[in-house]
């Protein structure tokens, strides 16, 4: 008989704690999710235009020729081209800087990125890309002891 008693309140009392999630919960999950949907709408296209920008420094790299071999004006046009063809419009294109010092070859396109988040609030993306003549296969993060890393 106790033991018909504990079955009969058993669901009543699990019934009333499985109520589910409350008007503010959901107001609070909808603007959690709508927050990072246009975070990533916003910032994913500045980093899907910096691989752009690493593809076309590691063409320099593939076309056969050795970059130290190319005068700054050889450089700048394959990359030109490179980001006239891939349709860049980011201020990557516009930062190219080739230092020749002896021997070495650096091609470094240093830049920020900035676009509207919503109101007044901007986001913010820094972007180092280098190239090493003397190192091709480590393009296109600054190394810790190298000429672009100072």
């Amino acid at each position: 008989m106790k033991r018909i008693e504990k079955i009969k309140k058993f669901p009543q009392k699990s019934l009333l704690k499985q109520q589910g999630m409350s008007l503010v919960s959901w107001i609070l999950l909808i603007g959690v999710l709508g927050f990072c949907i246009l975070f990533a709408v916003r910032v994913i296209p500045m980093y899907s235009e910096n691989l752009y920008v690493v593809k076309a420094l590691k063409s320099l790299t593939e076309s056969g020729v050795k970059i130290n071999e190319l005068s700054d004006s050889e450089i700048k046009k394959k990359l030109m081209n490179f980001y006239l063809i891939n349709n860049v419009t980011s201020k990557g294109p516009e930062n190219i800087v080739i230092d020749r010092k002896s021997k070495s070859l650096l091609v470094t396109i240093d830049y920020e990125n900035r676009t509207n988040f919503f109101s007044n609030i901007d986001v913010v993306v820094s972007f180092q890309n280098h190239l090493d003549g003397d190192q091709p296969n480590l393009c296109c993060k600054p190394a810790a002891g190298s000429r672009a890393a100072k």
